[in-house]
């Protein structure tokens, strides 16, 4: 672990006690670590209102879906953004931001791999959900988690080399703060016909919308990509996207058992892909 990590209360460095994992500070903050699986596992720096976002069930239908292929291609799309700012780099320290269960991370880095092999990846995820980082340590390897909000986090000023931010807003200035200046952030954005044919269930007057890119001020647009596929889901599968979404909770339970009876060929998938770069200080 080369990134430095910081008490998100004091902003003082943090020490590794000998005999445990556990972090402290100079302030006597402390901070346990969650052994999970052999040596992985993640840090508590704070437990906020997400700590169970999803279900067992739900969490392991999600990884199941997403380990099946069906975000293949905007993998294959991130990548191809990457990769021609990469060249030349031999080590790479990233963030993803509120990482739920890591598939993102062991993804995109196995996809990085194949295009550059030469270079060497240092991951860090946080979430607040700990049925979420609890399945990230077990599925993972060389990843670091963190358990904390988006609002405090644990590392210091300029750690990383990239950020990214997939399927979800990116809040306040947290994340832009650990951004290394001159550093890429690839931010994916559902796009308007995203889920389409769910999203129509659930919104009987939905009409499309363009979706607008709003950039914190101290990132400057380097290109954006719009990807869209088809994929053929199940009723179950499609219940599990619809659970990821966060308008799931306006499907009551009526409208949900009929989409899980129900297979949807050809559903749509819509993103934009963002890549952008962090404005270099005067």
């Amino acid at each position: 672990m080369t990134v430095s990590l910081q008490c998100p209360i004091c902003r003082q460095p943090l020490s590794q006690y000998l005999t445990s994992k556990d972090l402290h500070c100079s302030n006597k903050h402390q901070f346990p670590f969650t052994q999970v699986h052999e040596e992985r596992g993640y840090w508590v720096f704070g437990k906020g209102k997400k700590q169970q976002v999803l279900s067992r069930a739900q969490m392991r239908s999600r990884l199941f879906l997403l380990s099946g292929g069906l975000q293949a291609p905007l993998i294959d799309a991130m990548t191809v953004q990457l990769i021609p700012l990469l060249s030349g780099q031999s080590t790479l320290s990233w963030l993803d931001y509120e990482s739920a269960e890591g598939f993102y991370l062991r993804a995109l880095a196995e996809s990085l791999a194949q295009q550059q092999a030469e270079l060497t990846l240092e991951r860090y995820g946080f979430a607040e959900a700990d049925n979420a980082l609890f399945a990230a340590a077990k599925a993972g390897s060389d990843e670091v988690y963190a358990q904390c909000s988006s609002k405090g986090l644990p590392y210091v000023d300029n750690s990383f080399d990239l950020l990214t931010v997939i399927d979800k807003p990116l809040k306040g200035k947290e994340a832009v703060r650990v951004l290394k200046e001159g550093g890429l952030a690839l931010i994916v954005i559902p796009a308007s016909r995203h889920l389409w044919q769910l999203r129509t269930q659930v919104f009987a007057d939905l009409a499309e919308k363009e979706v607008s890119i709003n950039l914190p001020k101290e990132l400057e647009l380097v290109v954006s990509t719009r990807i869209q596929w088809n994929a053929d889901v199940d009723g179950e599968q499609a219940l599990t996207l619809l659970d990821m979404t966060p308008y799931a909770w306006r499907a009551n339970d009526k409208l949900k058992s009929k989409i899980a009876r129900e297979s949807i060929n050809g559903l749509e998938m819509d993103y934009l892909v963002v890549l952008a770069r962090k404005s270099r200080g005067e």
